[in-house]
């Protein structure tokens, strides 16, 4: 049998996704190297973790010498953090990727997997939307995000690396922390706790994909593993099981067996009505496919939730 093994560098390995990918890999056979602020400073069977920043030049050119996948996990921003201030998207998220497409040239042939987003680019035209629709993003985060696509494009159009986008939808599962107008699964799980009002702006009907956390881990072992049609490829990554806020929330109470308190609040502008990427792209092309009912995931979020 053919060995499809791989070397695989994640970075941002002490986050939400990375953690989780880095745990599959390693489960794989793959020989993975783990790099991210937070990582803890040992070794653990076929996972070597390195504590750093991708701007330290010495450490990610170390790692780039063991590794022919990079997965790019690694974000310092959620929509809200860079609500009032674009350069923390600059210096952030954009700049930390400047410095490691300067490093392709002298790493050739590497193939570099970029986590982008379903939700935040395309605007108002998200519903139901391809990888070809005009990007239109309305926040910096989005716009970040399209920056570092283009950046991609221009290095495997430039030869040295081959480079993959993927644009998840909306992500929960276990591990994930809510934040401040980010994470809705585990913020409604913690107002489910503590009994204080859940946020509704607008009237609860705007509609959004939710994706599982491992469901977006095998699409990205898929995409290690996997021939490229092209030097540069984007697919979405999306569940097809899109709920309105209030249909989420009512599956938050069935999923953890407690009430939650919702407070309406008048609707914002940039709410965008459905945020619904069609993933036929990676469905038809890698055959990949979300296998984690939101029930399901619900169920297994707030399950890790209570066990912490």
């Amino acid at each position: 049998m053919e060995d499809r093994s791989k070397s695989v560098l994640v970075l941002g390995s002490a986050g939400f996704v990375g953690n989780r990918l880095c745990m599959r890999l390693a489960e794989l056979g793959n020989k993975v190297t783990a790099l991210g602020r937070s990582e803890s400073l040992s070794s653990d069977g076929r996972i070597v973790r390195l504590r750093g920043s991708i701007e330290d030049r010495q450490l990610l050119r170390s790692a780039l010498s063991e590794s022919d996948t990079i997965a790019y996990c690694a974000a310092m921003t959620t929509p809200g953090t860079s609500a009032t201030d674009p350069a923390l998207e600059v210096m952030g998220n954009l700049l930390p990727l400047a410095r490691l497409l300067e490093c392709a040239s002298d790493f050739p042939e590497r193939h570099i997997i970029y986590l982008s987003s379903g939700g935040a680019i395309y605007g108002d035209d998200a519903e139901d939307a391809t990888e070809s629709n005009t990007l239109r993003p309305r926040s910096y985060y989005g716009a970040g995000k399209a920056s570092a696509e283009a950046f991609l494009a221009a290095c495997a159009a430039a030869g040295p690396w081959t480079a993959t986008t993927l644009r998840p939808s909306n992500l929960y599962g276990p591990g994930q922390q809510a934040s401040k107008g980010f994470a809705i699964v585990p913020t409604l799980f913690d107002r489910a706790k503590d009994g204080k009002p859940f946020q509704v702006w607008g009237d609860g009907s705007v509609v959004r994909d939710y994706l599982f956390l491992d469901d977006l881990v095998e699409a990205i072992v898929l995409t290690t593993t996997s021939k490229q049609s092209a030097r540069f490829n984007v697919y979405n990554v999306a569940s097809r099981q899109c709920a309105s806020i209030l249909q989420l929330i009512a599956a938050c109470e069935v999923a953890c067996g407690r009430s939650i308190n919702v407070e309406f609040n008048p609707r914002r502008s940039v709410d965008v009505t459905r945020v619904t990427p069609n993933p036929e792209a990676i469905e038809r092309k890698l055959g990949w496919k979300s296998h984690t009912e939101l029930a399901d995931g619900l169920r297994q979020t707030w399950n890790w939730q209570q066990a912490r």
